[in-house]
């Protein structure tokens, strides 16, 4: 116990979130997260052993705490084709809105570019893989490809739009911030009651991890917030 309290605390709170990381990786409940937590915990404070010195490397150990959970501790994973066509919804009605505001404002139709429709068909595509992938990309050794596979995606969606700006599609500019915003309705009510289940300890029966309270929040408001500056900033700055 004391030569835990001596040790640094991140260090510590390192294993904890890469076990918890793994763990939910592994599509397991909160509750069952927190009893595994809540075990660790309990055999180093009786053994004042490190959770590493005890139970070694946290994936590991997680991936053999998987192996023990019943079928009805599981949750339903994200699948890459939900995640796929939540990302294409998005893809497509960001440069369908925008363009819609810009015919409005021009009084013209709204034009989208081949490259609109290119970065959205790949990073469609990507967000898929990172999903199916996620799995293999929990070990803390890889988080590198993590930062890949976020800059992949990125890329996927800003560059094709850069390069290829011929007209592909036009549409009324009603017409395109219509489907726009049916798009952009349907994602958001899909995020509604989704996230990942608290870790509920078994003592408390409290989230042992709980997250800030702004931060979901900040994460339901972050695009809607981005688009209505980016159709702000459309519609005062003057266009060439």
């Amino acid at each position: 116990m004391i030569k835990n309290l001596l040790r640094p605390r991140h260090l510590l709170d390192s294993w904890r979130d890469d076990f918890v990381i793994a763990l939910r990786l592994g599509n397991v409940s909160g509750r069952w997260i927190g009893d595994a937590l809540a075990q660790v915990d309990a055999h180093c404070a009786d053994s004042g052993e490190e959770p590493r010195e005890a139970f070694g490397d946290p994936v590991a150990y997680a991936t053999y705490v998987v192996e023990q959970v019943r079928p009805g501790d599981l949750t339903s994973p994200v699948s890459p084709l939900r995640a796929g066509l939540f990302g294409l919804a998005v893809l497509l009605a960001v440069p369908a809105l925008l363009s819609g505001v810009a015919g409005l404002k021009d009084g013209g139709p709204a034009e989208i570019s081949v490259g609109s429709l290119v970065g959205a068909a790949i990073g469609t595509a990507a967000i898929a893989a990172v999903v199916r992938f996620a799995f293999v990309l929990q070990d803390p050794r890889r988080r590198g490809l993590w930062f890949a596979a976020i800059a992949l995606v990125v890329a996927a969606t800003m560059w094709p739009p850069v390069i290829w700006t011929s007209t592909a599609v036009e549409l009324g500019a009603w017409l395109c911030v219509g489907i726009a915003a049916v798009l952009l309705g349907a994602t958001w009510v899909s995020l509604r009651g989704t996230g990942p289940e608290p870790v509920v300890g078994p003592l408390t029966g409290s989230d042992s991890l709980p997250t800030p309270r702004w931060l979901a929040p900040a994460v339901k408001w972050l695009l809607p917030v981005t688009l209505a500056s980016a159709i702000l900033l459309l519609l005062l700055v003057p266009q060439p």
